[in-house]
């Protein structure tokens, strides 16, 4: 099983539309959001339009405060601990307060209950394991679990920002955080910053519209995690995820029909991919977004029209689930090749 496909299942869509179909999702909402495409630098729009936008990612960044409760911990962050239930001075068979360190293999030693594993846990999930690992030593024990000192923690920011570069966080941030740390975006921006982040069901890719985040950043805006890399296209480009072997983006640099655009990805993960779903994510208007679905099988047999890709287009070839079943389990008990459609 290949890395990117943790992600082209079921929730894939959803990542994929909830940050770049805004308008689809606000619904209603969406009618107050400016609407001018000018307010977006997709085409070397000019400092003003810069200016614009940065000063709205700038203001979001400080308007919308990190969310502390969804940090995961990992090695090298500092923990406070403390068991409420007993109370300041009390000599017993463990202190009221403990300071630990988190050990490279994500591990903390506390009295009574020797090594935990913590690495991924937010603070509120290890009070909650910590709660039911102290029952047998004290009446309904309350705990609580502070970071004293976060762990360094590396996100990398690339292309059309003012200041690219690897960024070292000391506690939890968000995407409009890291813009305005990578000095916001340049004028050769695009319309769009994609997150990659390696998960435990490997790789997830989230594209999301820089107008959408400007306007709406209590919606779109996200945290973000050690290890993620941030990308800011060049105006002119277009992307590909999914069930294609060289997700990413690519410079539109003269006209592609969407076969040729899959092809500049690798071409599709036969073993994977659902051809008759595949989508083409164009925004329209501002925040609106078009969905356009084809099928890549009636194209390749000429059945249909082959369409020509745009600007800022995301083109997605996702995973059919039939094939996914097939090419993670059954192919590894060895019952040859199968075929779904």
């Amino acid at each position: 099983m290949k890395s990117h496909q943790g992600t082209l299942r079921s929730g894939f869509w959803l990542k994929m539309l909830l940050v770049l179909s805004a308008s689809t999702l606000l619904g209603a909402g969406c009618a107050t959001a400016p609407q001018s495409r000018t307010a977006l630098p997709e085409s070397n729009a000019g400092s003003a339009a810069v200016e614009q936008i940065n000063s709205a990612l700038a203001s979001a960044a400080l308007q919308t405060p990190a969310a502390a409760a969804d940090y995961r911990l990992g090695p090298e962050d500092v923990l406070n601990i403390t068991l409420y239930n007993i109370p300041e001075g009390e000599q017993g068979v463990t202190p009221r307060n403990s300071t630990v360190r988190v050990s490279q293999e994500g591990k903390i030693t506390l009295p009574l209950l020797g090594d935990i594993a913590v690495a991924g846990l937010t603070t509120t999930a290890l009070e909650q394991q910590l709660r039911g690992q102290y029952d047998q030593y004290l009446h309904k024990p309350q705990v609580g679990v502070q970071v004293a000192e976060y762990r360094s923690q590396q996100v990398s920011v690339m292309g059309a920002v003012g200041r690219p570069g690897v960024f070292q966080l000391t506690g939890p941030r968000t995407l409009t955080d890291l813009l305005s740390m990578a000095g916001g975006i340049s004028e050769k921006a695009g319309g769009q910053v994609h997150i990659y982040r390696q998960g435990a069901q490997g790789r997830q890719t989230y594209v999301i519209d820089l107008l959408a985040l400007a306007n709406n950043p209590g919606l779109v805006n996200m945290p973000v995690e050690a290890g993620d890399v941030l990308n800011v296209p060049l105006a002119g480009m277009f992307f590909v995820d999914g069930a294609v072997k060289k997700p990413g983006s690519f410079a539109l640099s003269r006209p592609y029909t969407l076969t040729q655009a899959v092809a500049m990805a690798g071409g599709v993960e036969d073993n994977l991919a659902d051809y008759s779903e595949v989508s083409i994510l164009r925004r329209r208007n501002g925040l609106e977004a078009e969905r356009i679905s084809v099928d890549l099988k009636d194209i390749q047999a000429a059945k249909a029209p082959d369409p020509l890709i745009e600007a800022e287009d995301v083109v997605v070839v996702p995973v059919s689930t039939a094939k996914w079943v097939i090419d993670r389990f059954i192919g590894r008990i060895g019952l040859g090749s199968v075929t779904a459609y």
